[in-house]
């Protein structure tokens, strides 16, 4: 949970933050499975970035959710760029520096000989991290990153409308479905907090779209860093499309059109209908009404959950999904 005075309120930005963008994306790239939505970019990136900064980047993150304060958002108007980051990271001071080092050995369990190098040279670490973030920046993040800046304008822009006609609440309480706007604070529901402890938000806090938060929000309040919340912009799916001209899923295209089939291919991971326009930058309507076309097919199915409805492939479904699929 997030207090908000009327003062602070009045002090919540947007800002895109590219550091904490390959902090985020580290953390897909970490998981088992990516899931159907990151996928094809996960693929991608393994195939561009070289082996040993892959490897590297993800031994910065840790889990399911640690991002260091190396990618951290910091205060002010402008956020650091890729090519700003070694003199953003000289400018951290070493006891922060060390304290993400040591949590990193700790959480891999001494058994990554790169981070406890780091841990014992600061002058080092500083160099290597950089020459490291700029190395996955430029396989797996640089080709999509004008189109993600075009989305995430488009989606600053639907926000500060929507603050604009019905206040700086009711903008919070929809950025996302599991964030929740109670009039004094923000809460937060099944967030990744990289957080070591509460941080006034005397500066507000800052919002920064990102294209690999979902379906997370994640939730950054460590000190001296200003207060953030990642979120996952709308659209995001549609930025690795082009990277395949034929279609991911091409039998579903042709039995049921491309517009259901990125529909399906998005319930290969369960979601409800807020969660899948929210992905795909389409409107809830419209996702309804593919998801009636995919069941009256017989090719999803609708289990309640609380007040949510969730969607998923039935075994048809996802047969035919995967049927020739690239």
């Amino acid at each position: 949970m997030i207090e908000l005075d009327a003062a602070q309120l009045s002090r919540v930005r947007f800002a895109v933050s590219p550091l904490w963008e390959v902090g985020l994306a580290a953390l897909v790239l970490r998981r088992a499975d990516p899931g159907v939505l990151f996928r094809r970019w996960a693929e991608q990136s393994r195939r561009d970035v070289d082996a040993t900064a892959l490897d590297r980047v993800m031994a910065l993150t840790a889990g399911r959710d640690f991002v260091p304060d190396i990618f951290s958002a910091r205060s002010g108007e402008d956020q650091p760029e890729i090519s700003d980051a070694p003199d953003h990271l000289r400018g951290m001071p070493d006891e922060l520096l060390a304290r993400d080092l040591t949590r990193l050995d700790r959480a891999h369990r001494g058994g990554h000989s790169w981070i406890q190098a780091l841990g014992g040279d600061h002058t080092r670490a500083r160099e290597e991290i950089a020459d490291v973030v700029a190395e996955f920046w430029r396989g797996a993040i640089a080709p999509h990153w004008q189109a993600f800046r075009r989305l995430a304008r488009a989606d600053i822009a639907r926000h500060a409308l929507s603050a604009a006609d019905e206040g700086q609440g009711a903008m919070l309480d929809g950025l996302h479905p599991g964030v929740v706007w109670t009039g004094e604070a923000l809460d937060i529901f099944g967030a990744c907090e990289t957080s070591f402890g509460p941080t006034p938000a005397d500066r507000g806090v800052l919002l920064t779209p990102s294209a690999f938060a979902w379906p997370h929000v994640h939730v950054m309040s460590n000190a001296p860093f200003q207060p953030a919340i990642a979120y996952g912009v709308r659209g995001f799916a549609t930025l690795w499309e082009s990277s395949n001209e034929e279609g991911s899923f091409p039998a579903m295209e042709r039995l049921v059109g491309a517009g259901r089939a990125r529909v399906a291919g998005a319930i290969a991971t369960p979601a409800t209908t807020t969660e899948l326009a929210h992905a795909l930058g389409i409107a809830p309507a419209t996702v309804s009404e593919h998801l009636r076309t995919l069941r009256d097919a017989r090719l999803a199915s609708a289990l309640r959950d609380g007040r949510s409805v969730v969607y998923s492939l039935t075994e048809l479904g996802r047969e035919l999904l995967f049927a020739g699929a690239s």
